[in-house]
């Protein structure tokens, strides 16, 4: 994925999605070519905190896409908010029409995909993706639940690397971030003008800091006293 730097989402922005994301796109390697299969998730920190843990996941066993783990690394593609930024939001279009652009959040995680047939491993997978869902798998008749235990097989993705991107406009002024900020919570996107506020304000008027600093220093006329 390509990421310039200024778009690179930071740790903590990264282990908040890899535990706020409810879904990934889970991409493997197969003879035929490659194969991407959506699937809910539940994800498992590394204990001592140091790495980013594990993205867990079941199939049905009838699925092919855990019989050739061994043909290379998976990637798992979490999709973070994300929306259509329209260029009238901008403050700087009145002056400068512009174009518009799609701001999102994303990780990409790869690492080996380990399939677990275990049935006690299963099992505690299954309930703890049904506790994150709050459903009470207990409701399920004991034997049922076991049938259906033993139609699927866990698949674990540690993440041995991770690619990060946040490209929320901050290659724009302060007011255009705003700007698109405010046209965001008119058209529902409040999630992804949260993470605007957070990530993108926070740079753009550092940025915008540091050039005026710059300017003021080489005694540049145009820079206001």
């Amino acid at each position: 994925m390509y990421t310039p730097k200024h778009f690179a989402l930071d740790d903590a922005g990264t282990r908040a999605l890899l535990a706020s994301a409810e879904t990934a796109e889970l991409v493997t390697a197969h003879p035929t070519g490659p194969v991407a299969t959506l699937l809910p998730l539940t994800h498992r920190p590394d204990p001592d905190g140091v790495g980013f843990g594990s993205l867990i996941f079941h199939v049905t066993r009838v699925n092919p896409v855990w019989r050739d783990v061994g043909l290379g690394d998976a990637l798992a593609i979490l999709a973070g908010p994300h929306g259509y930024i329209d260029a009238d939001w901008y403050a700087s279009n009145a002056a400068s029409p512009g174009v518009p652009t799609w701001n999102y959040v994303t990780v990409h995680a790869y690492g080996r995909l380990v399939v677990h047939d275990d049935p006690a491993w299963v099992r505690a997978a299954v309930e703890e993706m049904s506790e994150r869902f709050d459903y009470d798998a207990g409701r399920v008749e004991a034997g049922a639940f076991e049938r259906m235990l033993r139609a699927i097989v866990g698949l674990e993705l540690p993440m041995r690397r991770i690619e990060a991107k946040a490209k929320l406009n901050q290659n724009r002024t302060p007011a255009d971030i705003e700007g698109a900020v405010a046209g965001l919570r008119t058209v529902g996107g409040a999630e992804l003008a949260a993470q605007m506020e957070e990530i993108s304000l926070p740079h753009a008027r550092a940025r915008e800091t540091l050039v005026a600093d710059v300017r003021a220093r080489r005694g540049d006329p145009g820079c206001p006293s």
